[in-house]
């Protein structure tokens, strides 16, 4: 006789089952944004107008440093970012959503917000999620 699960359990299996559709979804609009999961996230983690330096973009996509180089430079030759020397120290690169960038940063989430499984649940229900993820997350 199979045992029912805890609720900690079935916790864990619908949130596994949700990150699933979500990834699902997330790629989906990766691919009609012809934006690889790392460009995607360093364009989702810099913020219109900030320049952090290369090294504080990397720790806000929890990469190295030497790891985002190469999406940088993607990004880069796409016209969506900028890299230059930070004026408070030559030696620091800064990092900057181009006007491109930044369309394309509002395409991205505008997209993710499409999501088939939020849009399952009413208004109310929305909101309770979100006061529920904003509790834990």
């Amino acid at each position: 006789m199979a045992t029912r699960p805890t609720t900690r359990e079935e916790l864990v299996h619908r949130l596994m089952d949700l990150f699933a559709r979500t990834l699902d979804h997330q790629g989906t609009c990766l691919e009609n944004l012809e934006l690889t999961y790392a460009q995607a996230k360093l364009i989702w983690r810099l913020e219109p107008g900030h320049t952090p330096s290369v090294k504080e973009a990397a720790r806000r996509c929890g990469v190295d440093p030497s790891n985002l180089s190469s999406v940088i430079d993607q990004l880069v030759e796409r016209a969506l970012v900028i890299t230059r020397p930070a004026e408070h120290d030559r030696r620091v690169r800064i990092v900057r959503l181009t006007a491109e960038g930044v369309r394309l940063r509002r395409r991205l989430v505008s997209c993710l917000a499409e999501n088939p499984t939020i849009d399952a649940l009413s208004p109310q229900r929305q909101d309770e999620l979100l006061t529920i993820l904003r509790e834990v997350a």
